[in-house]
């Protein structure tokens, strides 16, 4: 049997990770600085925590936890993210629980998603979800950004274009704080016009909220979904997917939306298609980690741990890059986007820069398909030492001078 010809036509075109592939084609290289992941640093980890509560969660509500659990998520973990966001308008039809950030986006998506629809996002945006995406038969078109997120006047410029060719634009995905790939956060003031601008087109807003956490220095800045709840009293208009990964560890796989009723019954439907039943154990002991105020402590200690490793990024960036390399200036999370001259393509300098033991992942993958850009490139800051972030920059940029 050809099983290959049996496949479906969305498998047989689906993209996989390339992020996942380039990390796999660097593996076992002994003595290897690697900035290609997304990894937060196992030292933030609350492991000690972790197992007391776990081994609590399983003494005392064993027999419950065990069993087959509501899809929509542990009421006890609701309660407690109420509390945390201190949202006192948050009812439980307008939370979801969801086995990592990324299946909220699949069921979200799924959802909304005809073949030919159109999905915005910004350029650059995570890949694994352009992949999602496209898996789903959306149109995904980027729009580029600034300093302060994205590109309002070109976003309107695409919005009219996509408009008279008749194409349905079912929303927009933004990641506002410490975007992945760049590392910038959007502006109070784009917020306020992109939720604006929203509305005005009837285009709902996706907020990808992995890192609004991480934040080392600066003020933080109200979430879009908060803004329009709360400036706006619209319920609608902004689906919000937050996320404990890395925070707690992403191997717990516990993350939550917050959106309108309307929209969590479907994703609910979509969800019991997928896992039937969550994972019932770590959302409990998440909960009961909240429940505990061991979470905003927690927070504030893998911030004092994180500020010192993007200072040194950011140290190395300006001591051993060539002039004509540029980079934003970032106050958090756990990236930054390097942007090259045109005529470097950062594909090949990724092979270059394999045979020196430094690895990092190339702009063009954060583009959708026909979309590539080739002279940019990302580089993590959580997972290597401060040694090796400076000696692995300053690698990098010998290897740029030279290229340059």
């Amino acid at each position: 049997m050809n099983l290959k010809s049996m496949y479906s036509k969305s498998t047989a075109t689906m993209k996989s990770s390339l992020i996942r592939e380039l990390v796999a084609s660097t593996k076992g290289i002994k003595g290897l600085i690697s900035f290609a992941g997304g990894f937060p640093s196992p030292q933030t980890f609350p492991v000690q925590d972790l197992a007391e509560i776990f081994n609590e969660v399983i003494d005392s509500d064993g027999c419950d936890i065990l069993q087959y659990g509501a899809s929509e998520g542990d009421n006890f973990l609701k309660t407690e993210i109420k509390k945390w966001e201190k949202k006192d308008y948050l009812a439980d039809d307008e939370i979801l629980i969801v086995d990592g950030a990324t299946n909220g986006i699949y069921y979200f998506t799924q959802t909304l998603i005809n073949p030919g629809d159109v999905i915005l996002c910004e350029g650059p945006s995570f890949l694994d979800t352009l992949v999602a995406f496209e898996a789903a038969g959306a149109e995904v078109v980027p729009v580029s950004m600034d300093d302060e997120g994205i590109n309002m006047a070109e976003l309107d410029e695409v919005i009219a274009k996509l408009k008279a060719e008749n194409k349905t634009i079912k929303f927009i995905y933004t990641i506002p704080d410490f975007q992945n790939p760049t590392g910038v956060t959007m502006s109070l003031q784009r917020r306020h016009d992109l939720i604006k601008t929203a509305i005005k087109h009837s285009i709902l807003l996706l907020e990808d909220d992995p890192y609004s956490q991480l934040r080392y220095k600066g003020e933080n800045i109200k979430s879009l979904y908060a803004i329009a709840r709360e400036d706006y009293q619209n319920s609608q208009v902004v689906t919000a997917v937050k996320s404990f990964s890395k925070i707690l560890g992403p191997g717990l796989r516990v993350a939550y939306v917050l959106a309108d009723k309307e929209l969590i019954q479907p994703m609910i439907s979509w969800l019991q298609k997928v896992i039937v039943s969550p994972n019932c154990v770590a959302e409990r002991a998440v909960a009961k980690y909240m429940r505990d105020d061991k979470l905003n402590p927690h927070i504030e200690k893998i911030q004092k741990f994180y500020a010192p490793y993007m200072e040194a990024m950011l140290n190395a960036l300006e001591k051993y890059m060539p002039k004509e390399v540029k980079w934003p200036e970032i106050e958090g999370g756990i990236f930054i986007w390097l942007t090259c001259p045109e005529h470097i393509n950062t594909d090949e300098l990724f092979e270059k820069a394999k045979e020196m033991k430094i690895s990092f992942i190339p702009g063009s993958k954060f583009y959708p398909t026909n979309h590539e850009r080739f002279n940019s490139l990302r580089l993590n800051f959580s997972y290597p030492s401060i040694e090796q972030i400076d000696a692995g920059v300053k690698a990098l940029g010998d290897l740029l001078k030279s290229m340059i």
